[in-house]
This record gives structure tokens, C-alpha cells and sequence, in this order.
């Protein structure tokens, strides 16, 4: 593969995936046609000393994480903050994940279910989960409305999945979910709170209407966008709405700050659009790196290498590669996306990561996040590709049916963005 191919799609181009790593026609297609369509399963570490906690593993149909764990919290009547889990999984799917939460061994924690949050089964932990604190995910999805025949569709499949194994894995972008599909600005978020615009973050938050959210959410966001009268539209926003009702309170008891009603929110939830705005800068670099390298086992002077483990996640110790040379099949190259600490343009990822932040007109280290209590984000480090594990596929029912196992912190929709190539992710069902 002499050159890459530039991605269509405007969404994609918003996020920073502005290539793909295999020059292969996609198979078109839609996911999520039902939830049965996109499952996926936590691979989680192996068990720990039992404790006082209860590891409760859920099963949750169409709702995301951090709702799960609101749910959680109000259902239990313990704090948020005492609700733990390992990682952020898909809303439009069947997704079954731990949470650690703190109940009386006595309490019965299965009279909790409902139809969108299930409780399969429960252990007993002395740590709550962390994010991070998994081996991977699990996946089975079905591709439908292919836009070529089923037998066609496998043959590009298997073309594609070839080149990957050539190019040395998936490029590893953080995908669509990462940055909001109906409301994909959460990195938009992220940069003005960096930069220190609260007022502009607040207002991106509750007052601008995305296209493709639900109409009564565009319409209470665009009736305090006119009227900024925060009173009427607490009346307007959906309950559903948790975080923004929460913000929208504050700021009636106290007009003007910006800041304090961001405080209002949990800090995870600060960290996620301020790592967005991270995750973004890293895509940007991954397309430019393949515009410029090409194959992802390449090595450059400066790449930071790391060995993996059997489920594809780097593992320490990472050593500096003095000169050029091709990755080993269980080795990747990191990059470094730097947040509250000064980073030296030294090596081609550094290089790239600094040269995206000066043309955004930004420098590390962000002394902004110090006032929203997020001084200690090191920044991200990710590998730039990863290999999917135990994939087979079939044909069932004119859809094509994918299973593979991915280490933590990658995307599916990554995988899959490889294979269908939408020029229209939201339509296709990213």
C-alpha cells in the first residue's frame, strides 16, 4: 500500500480520523439495526481477595455507562462517587459489565433490575473498579443492508483484514462513541476547558442542538441559546437530562459562574471531555503518521516501543528506539498526548502531538485544568495499532456476523470503520 485512503466522511474528519489503513472498497452496511446486533462483554482482571464491596455484573440495554452508574447510585442511595466501573462501553448495544458498589451483604441487589439495567450476577471485592482495570472486550455484531451481496462482502472482509495484518494492525482511533454520536462535541468541550473559556464550554454543553439528538433536547437547547433565561428552560430539559438540569440549577442559584456549575458535575465527567479533546489531537497525529509512514510496524528514531500481552495490552518495560527498524508481532509503538506536564519535541510522534497543539494555539502543561481540579492528568498514552483476537465471521440471516476480542481501550467501531467504510457513520449506525 503505496498511499492511504482519505475518508469521506465529514464526521470522521471532525474526530481527526481523516484515513483509513486499508485501501480496500467497504462492504457498506448498517449496525445496531436492534440492540441484538452490537453485544459486547468486559474481559475482566482475575478475581481479587473478596471485601466489603459488592461486584455487581449488569447487564444494560440501550443506556451508557455513566447513566448505568446514575442509576446505580439513585436505586442503591449511595453517592455517585461510590459507584465503580472499569471502562465506558456502547449505549446502542447489549453490554454486560462490572460495577463495584457499596451494600450491605444482606441487601438483595438482583430486586434492582429493570428492563434496561439487569443484574446477572454478584461477587464480593475489597477495591473498587477503576477505569482501566480490565483485559478487553468481547464482541459480536452483525452487519446488515450490506450494500454488496454476502459473499461479496466476506471476500472484501477478508481482503481488509489482510492488508491490516500487512500494515501491522487496526490503526487504533478512538472512535465515534469517544466524542458523543447524536452530540459528537465533547472534544469542542474539552478544548475550552482547557483553554479556559467555562462560560463557552458551559454553553456548548446546555445551549447548542446537534442535528441527530432528539428533537424536545434540541428544542430546550436552542430555547435557552435565545433566552439565557435558566429558570424557563430548567422546565423545558428533559429529566433525562441529569447533567446538564444539574448545571442549569446551579446557575440559577448563582448567575454567572461558569466555573462552579462545572464543579457541580463529577470529576469523570470533566476528565472525559477534557481526554476527548486529547483523544481528537491523538487521531489527528495517527492520520498524519500514516499519511507520512505508512505501515504501522514502521519505527521511526524516538518511537516509544512496548511489548504486549496475550490480550494485546502493552505492558512495561517500554524502551526508546535509537533508529529505524519493523515491530515485532507483539510489540507496538505509544504515543504521548500530554495534558498537565511539559513534553519535549523529541521524536516523530512528540513532534507531530506539539505541532497539532500550536496550530489549536495551545501549550502544555494546561494550567486551566488546575481550577476544576484536574491538575493531576498526566495526559493520554496509546498504542497506534491494535490486532483483533479469536475474529471469526459468518453469514446469518443476509447479515455478515463478526466475533472478536479487543484489548482495552479499543474501539470496535474502529475495526468496523475499516470494513464498511460509511461515508455517513451516524446512518450506517456508528
Amino acid at each position: 500500500m503505496d498511499m492511504v485512503l482519505e475518508s469521506k466522511s465529514e464526521l470522521d474528519r471532525l474526530l481527526g480520523m481523516e484515513v483509513y489503513g486499508t485501501t480496500t472498497s467497504g462492504t457498506g452496511g448498517v449496525i445496531r439495526k436492534s440492540l441484538e446486533d452490537f453485544v459486547v462483554e468486559e474481559i475482566p482482571l482475575p478475581g481479587g481477595p473478596s471485601g466489603s464491596l459488592a461486584l455487581l455484573v449488569i447487564e444494560k440495554r440501550g443506556i451508557d455507562t455513566l447513566t448505568a452508574a446514575v442509576m446505580l447510585s439513585k436505586k442503591l442511595k449511595i453517592p455517585l462517587k461510590h459507584v465503580g466501573f472499569a471502562g465506558l462501553k456502547d449505549t446502542r448495544a447489549i453490554s454486560r459489565q462490572r460495577f463495584t458498589v457499596k451494600v450491605p451483604e444482606n441487601f438483595d441487589v438482583y430486586s434492582i433490575s429493570s428492563e434496561k439495567l439487569k443484574v446477572i450476577d454478584v461477587y464480593r471485592a475489597k477495591k473498587h473498579l477503576r477505569p482501566g482495570m480490565l483485559l478487553g472486550n468481547s464482541f459480536t455484531i452483525r452487519i446488515r443492508d450490506l450494500d454488496v451481496s454476502v459473499r461479496e462482502a466476506e471476500d472484501l472482509l477478508r481482503g481488509t483484514l489482510s492488508q491490516l495484518s500487512e500494515l501491522g494492525g487496526a490503526p487504533n482511533f478512538y472512535g465515534y462513541q469517544r466524542f458523543g454520536v447524536n452530540r459528537p462535541n465533547t472534544h469542542i468541550v474539552g478544548k475550552l476547558l482547557i483553554q479556559g473559556d467555562y462560560e463557552k464550554a458551559v454553553m456548548e454543553m446546555l445551549a447548542t442542538p446537534y442535528p441527530n439528538e432528539p428533537e424536545d433536547h434540541k428544542e430546550a437547547r436552542a430555547f435557552l441559546a435565545e433566552t439565557m433565561d435558566f429558570k424557563r428552560a430548567l422546565k423545558k430539559f428533559p429529566r433525562s437530562l441529569i447533567f446538564e438540569r444539574l448545571m442549569i440549577r446551579w446557575l440559577i442559584k448563582r448567575p454567572g459562574d461558569y466555573l462552579g456549575s462545572l464543579k457541580r458535575l463529577p470529576r469523570y465527567v470533566l476528565t472525559l471531555h477534557v481526554d476527548a479533546y486529547l483523544s481528537y489531537i491523538f487521531n489527528k497525529a495517527l492520520s498524519e503518521r500514516l499519511r507520512k509512514l505508512g505501515s504501522l510496524r514502521r519505527v521511526v528514531e524516538g518511537d516509544i516501543i512496548a511489548k504486549c500481552d496475550a490480550y494485546g495490552n502493552p505492558v512495561r518495560p517500554t524502551f526508546i528506539a535509537k533508529s529505524p527498524l519493523e515491530l515485532g508481532e507483539d510489540q507496538v509503538v505509544l504515543a504521548f498526548v500530554p495534558a498537565c506536564v511539559k513534553v519535549k519535541p523529541e521524536g516523530y510522534m512528540n513532534e507531530l502531538v506539539l505541532s497539532l497543539f500550536k496550530k489549536e494555539g495551545l501549550e502544555p502543561p494546561f494550567k486551566s485544568l488546575e481550577s476544576l481540579g484536574l491538575q493531576g492528568r498526566m495526559g493520554l498514552l496509546r498504542q497506534l495499532a491494535f490486532k483483533p483476537r479469536d475474529l471469526s465471521y459468518t453469514v446469518k440471516d443476509d447479515a455478515l456476523e463478526m466475533k472478536f476480542a479487543l484489548p482495552k481501550s479499543s474501539y470496535a467501531t474502529a475495526l468496523l470503520r475499516e470494513v464498511m467504510k460509511p461515508e455517513d457513520p451516524i446512518a450506517a449506525g456508528f
